[in-house]
């Protein structure tokens, strides 16, 4: 069920069960009270007394018991310790009783609650619970879960508190309201809320901040990535471009080894031919010769020699002589050059294993068509390429991948963040509607039973709730006219002072029944009415005691009225320069 059609109780969690109350104070040495013992019981309580008697001073015994640290009556703790005496003690004991089972504080496994406070003329105060000690702390916290403020004046109300109360600020009024009536875990649980979105809000910033700085950080690495890549690819590029360089050169060689082998070769079968043609020369020459010689031996003899035959022989030898030192000369220009072709192939062969032992460094033999200038010239492109990439990181890689990671890290943390911030934004609605449901239902429900108090004493009134929307400038407003005139606003300018206590009376009784306290209490409220108001409203507090079963009223008054029913009446008396109390007829 949502909060739609709850009563402000149940919008608190409410059960119907059986409250404390309080069952005795006890003050020592405390301002004008030397020892008093002063019983209280369920419903209505009336002190009555003259002025001076220490009336007064059982209200603030017990506040001061409770953990009021500031009164009118002094602002020093200290100055409440009876004159002549060094210390003081107040104790409140509250009523624990087993009934059906059941004690009316279910977390206290004790009869009673006592709380104690010592007072020191040295300033020093401590708090005994149960007669145990206790912080101040500890001491509010339990207070706090009884429903009891003694600082709030809707549930403790001094001497002119009532004054006081009506001349509050609105923001302020509305404030003791929640806390008198148990609700401002409403409001502190907004705070919570606005406290953890804006914490939210915080987290959304600087992650907003911080995807910012990532996705530059991301942007920037993945340039210099890219230019590693690139570079990586250049350098890749020039290596196999290297590689190929450096068996172009091996090719290179060995083609002009092969060149040089054929022309060896040639020059191999050339030799062999002119060493045949200067053979075949020289033979013909030494025919020629053994031809001349058998003609001048003929000669000698005394033959015939045709001299025809003898030129045309000698002719023929010398120029078989002269083809034989022909080819003897060409044979030896073939032997130098057959000798400096190898000398070349050696130096060749000597550079082409430095060439392979240089290119096999590299890698594996390819094959390449390229001529070595052709691939130098691609090389010298590709040194450009690289250097017109200026400096590359090479931890460019490892730092992408790093910042690509925080960035995407920080962008699942920051759609989380956008994620709580949309919960925490419906949370603080959540409960500022929840708050302003539940103030809207205490008044709908609080303001008839005002209009009905003032009527009774001519009166009409109205409740107003302001600034809703801003818990911080939220307000109500009292408006009361008597007599017939239009409601006004409640306050010193339109009132007086009677008439504000009697609209402020009224809206305090007719908030009685909210207030989570087990006890309320009034101190002269009445000093300011009229004798016909005052006997109206002391018997719409009875009243309203009477209709409350399981609330407390500590009323005091130095008036005496006529009452009925089941009504504790103490009377307090100053005998003897000490109050003493009584009970009423005794």
């Amino acid at each position: 069920m949502g909060i739609e059609g709850k009563t402000a109780a149940e919008l608190l969690g409410r059960r119907g069960v059986r409250r404390t109350y309080i069952r005795e104070v006890i003050l020592e040495n405390f301002m004008s009270h030397e020892y008093s013992r002063i019983p209280l019981k369920p419903g209505m309580n009336l002190i009555t007394g003259p002025n001076g008697a220490g009336k007064s001073s059982i209200l603030l015994g017990i506040a001061v018991a409770l953990g009021q640290t500031y009164t009118d009556r002094s602002e020093r703790l200290s100055d409440l310790i009876r004159r002549g005496e060094k210390a003081a003690r107040v104790t409140v004991v509250f009523d624990n009783m087993e009934v059906d089972g059941k004690r009316p504080i279910p977390w206290l496994n004790s009869d009673q609650l006592v709380i104690t406070r010592y007072l020191k003329r040295s300033g020093d105060y401590w708090h005994y619970v149960n007669n145990r000690l206790k912080t101040k702390a500890e001491v509010e916290h339990l207070l706090q879960r009884l429903g009891i403020n003694p600082n709030n004046m809707l549930i403790i109300m001094h001497q002119n508190m009532i004054e006081q109360f009506a001349a509050k600020s609105d923001v302020e009024k509305l404030k003791m309201v929640e806390d008198a009536v148990g609700a401002s875990h409403f409001r502190r649980r907004i705070i919570e809320a606005e406290a953890k979105l804006k914490d939210i809000q915080a987290q959304e910033k600087s992650l907003k901040r911080s995807l910012q700085e990532a996705r530059a950080a991301v942007e920037y690495w993945r340039e210099e990535y890219e230019k590693l890549l690139a570079k990586r690819k250049l350098e890749d590029e020039r290596k196999r471009l290297e590689l190929e360089y450096a068996w172009a050169l091996v090719s290179e060689v060995e083609s002009s080894i092969k060149r040089i082998q054929e022309r060896i070769e040639g020059l191999k079968i050339k030799a062999n031919k002119l060493s045949a043609e200067a053979d075949y020369h020289e033979a013909e020459a030494l025919r020629l010769r053994s031809d001349l010689l058998n003609m001048f031996s003929r000669l000698s003899r005394g033959e015939h020699v045709s001299i025809q035959e003898f030129e045309k022989s000698l002719d023929l030898l010398l120029d078989e002589r002269v083809e034989a030192e022909i080819s003897k000369f060409k044979l030896r220009l073939n032997e130098s050059e057959l000798r400096r072709l190898q000398s070349e192939l050696k130096r060749l062969e000597s550079d082409l294993a430095e060439r392979k032992r240089n290119a096999v460094a590299l890698g594996e033999r390819v094959e390449t068509k390229e001529k070595p200038q052709d691939i130098l010239e691609e090389i010298k492109v590709i040194n450009l390429k690289i250097a017109s990439l200026g400096e590359v990181l090479e931890e460019a890689e490892d730092m992408y991948l790093v910042a690509d990671s925080r960035y995407r890290e920080t962008e699942i943390k920051s759609k989380e963040v956008e994620e709580n911030l949309r919960k925490a934004l419906e949370e603080v609605e959540y409960r500022k509607e929840l708050w302003r449901k539940f103030l809207r239902e205490l008044m709908r429900e609080v303001e008839p039973q005002f209009n009905s108090i003032l009527s009774i004493v001519e009166g009409a009134g109205k409740i107003v709730l302001r600034n809703l929307e801003d818990p911080e400038k939220a307000s109500i407003e009292l408006y009361v006219g008597f007599r017939g005139t239009e409601p006004m606003l409640l306050n010193a300018h339109t009132h007086s002072g009677g008439e504000r206590i009697v609209g402020t009376l009224a809206f305090l009784l007719a908030l009685q029944r909210h207030v989570k306290s087990p006890f309320r209490a009034v101190d002269e409220f009445d000093v300011h009415l009229d004798p016909l108001n005052r006997e109206r409203m002391m018997k719409l507090l009875i009243s309203t005691a009477e209709s409350e079963a399981s609330t407390q009223y500590i009323i005091i008054t130095p008036g005496r009225f006529p009452v009925e029913g089941d009504v504790n009446v103490l009377l307090v008396q100053n005998v003897g320069g000490r109050s003493v109390i009584g009970r009423y007829g005794e």
